[in-house]
């Protein structure tokens, strides 16, 4: 069988990770294994997954040891469970025994949930190479002309950001996001993010949760975005990093 890093069909950005584990272990990957980001709106409540996300490549162990490898941090092993972990392996399960290299395309905070990813893509790859069913559950938004607009300010904090209680109470999206930040405790880098999208007419924002990071999320229509870039950079110090989102049914996927 052709090493899955040598299959011209498969995407490139698919081949990469095995070939970074043939690169690093000296054999070929069993499989590999893609989960997307994602963009958990209202606190959680509605899940939209981005095309963005992360890759595992791997084998299993029979030591029932978690081995992790970062492309970017190839020096930085994870050898789970353990103590010493570091931050871009932390909150992964080890429920199984594998050698996995991991790839994640999102920077941590940026609003798409980078840990998240990865912990889906590592259970993904630990699930199937003990022949065992893995499901992932996303939302699918009917949204047609909209655009979700994720706003990565590029501000880092290490204090925690609670995230106040909030209930949906209506079925529009865009009133529904700007309520759920007006129930959350004011940060002045989002709350500027949100008010200035606000202003150039998108239908809703608000902050996203995701630690370290500060970012914020706005439901636009289409053909407003440019706009709404323009407003949101103008009203901050830092320009932002922006992803635009056209919610569909983007999935975990696996290749063995």
């Amino acid at each position: 069988m052709t090493d899955i890093a040598d299959r011209p069909e498969i995407a490139p950005e698919l081949r990469l990770v095995p070939h970074a584990f043939r690169r690093t272990f000296g054999r070929p990957a069993q499989g590999v294994w893609y989960a997307p980001g994602v963009l958990n709106l209202l606190g959680g409540a509605i899940k939209v997954p981005a095309k963005w996300g992360a890759i595992v490549a791997g084998d299993r162990r029979d030591d029932g040891l978690l081995e992790l490898v970062s492309v970017n941090r190839p020096t930085e092993r994870a050898l789970l469970p353990s103590d010493d972990v570091p931050p871009w392996a932390q909150g992964v399960e080890p429920t199984g025994g594998a050698a996995l290299m991991c790839s994640v395309d999102l920077p941590k905070g940026s609003g798409l949930s980078a840990a998240e990813a990865l912990r889906t893509a590592v259970a993904l790859a630990l699930s199937d190479l003990a022949g065992e069913p893995h499901e992932q559950e996303t939302e699918v938004l009917d949204l047609p002309g909209q655009r979700l607009l994720v706003v990565d300010t590029r501000i880092r904090r290490d204090e925690p950001q609670a995230e106040q209680p909030y209930t949906p109470g209506s079925r529009d999206l865009g009133a529904e996001l700007t309520a759920y930040h007006r129930a959350q405790r004011p940060d002045p880098e989002q709350d500027a993010v949100v008010e200035a999208a606000l202003q150039a007419g998108a239908r809703g924002a608000s902050m996203l949760i995701d630690p370290p990071g500060r970012p914020a999320v706005a439901l636009v229509d289409a053909d407003l975005v440019p706009a709404v870039r323009k407003a949101i950079t103008k009203a901050v110090e830092i320009p932002p990093r922006y992803l635009t989102i056209t919610p569909g049914p983007f999935k975990a996927a696996a290749l063995r």
